[in-house]
């Protein structure tokens, strides 16, 4: 099995962080690999073994959805979630950890149980992209 990481810090404190993650308005808002992409429609409850899903538009108008199962929720430093997107019959494993620098908040995220390279590839571009979007979405500047 194969693992894409993920690590980047924002000027956001940690609190608003772990929301960003967890509420479907705001995961709606950022969850996406570029901003050719348009809103995602997310659905979250935020419980262990509740599920989420969600769905975005690619630019040519195809749908991309992904649903899973959060394993595990620590407040307001790790959520683990499986992830299975729709046509798969395969789940991975995302852990997001979230820490606090100086007023600032560091994520890492460490997708794990792909088939292959290219996939982990994919899904780091993918997520390199997420946090850009998310970034642009909530500036502090």
């Amino acid at each position: 099995m194969f693992t894409a990481e993920v690590d980047r810090t924002f000027d956001i404190d940690i609190d608003t962080m772990w929301t960003l993650w967890t509420e479907a308005e705001h995961l709606g808002a950022w969850h996406r690999p570029s901003a050719a992409f348009g809103p995602t429609y997310a659905t979250v409850d935020l419980r262990p073994g509740g599920s989420y899903r969600m769905e975005m538009l690619d630019p040519a108008g195809e749908l991309h959805a992904t649903s899973g199962t959060y394993v595990e929720l620590d407040r307001p430093h790790r959520l683990s979630f499986t992830w299975r997107w729709d046509g798969s019959d395969h789940d991975t494993l995302v852990d997001v950890r979230l820490s606090e620098d100086g007023g600032r908040t560091r994520v890492a995220i460490t997708h794990t149980k792909l088939v292959s390279q290219a996939e982990a590839d994919r899904h780091a571009e993918g997520w390199i992209g997420c946090m850009s979007t998310l970034a642009a979405t909530y500036s502090t500047a």
